[in-house]
This record gives structure tokens, sequence and C-alpha cells, in this order.
């Protein structure tokens, strides 16, 4: 039996928060990042949490190293 061409999906809406190359202090209570004038600006994990108290949320963290590659030609 084939599927109906008509689909009724609820809306969803997502609040998110994100830091982009942050650094985690050594007591993980305040993440430093660089503001959009270039200044490191230290803030509260907790303050940043408390638009989401009480809800329903997903958490990710993760951690990003780079690298450089050599780059291998075909003599090698």
């Amino acid at each position: 039996m084939a599927n109906s061409k008509l689909k009724f999906t609820r809306r969803t809406t997502t609040d998110k928060l994100t830091i982009k190359a942050g650094t985690l202090s050594e007591d993980c209570s305040t993440i430093t990042y660089e503001d959009e004038n270039g200044s490191e600006q230290d803030i509260k994990i907790s303050d940043l949490l408390a638009a989401f108290k009480n809800q329903v949320i997903d958490f990710t963290v993760a951690l990003k190293t780079d690298e450089n590659l050599d780059v291998i030609t075909e003599d090698e």
C-alpha cells in the first residue's frame, strides 16, 4: 500500500546556545570566549543555562583538535 502524499507535521521550535572555540575554566564554572570585537570575555555556565531552567534539554560538548596533515605525493 502506498503512502499518502499528504503529510501533516507538527511545528518544532529550537532554542540553541553555541560558543565556538570557548575555553572551559579549571573549576568548570566559566567559559572564556572571544566576542565580536576580539576581546576575551568570561561568562558563568550557570548564567548561560538559566534560560533553559526546568526544561527538557539535549546537552552536547565537543572537544576539537586541529592537526596539520602531511601532503603525500606520488613519488613517496
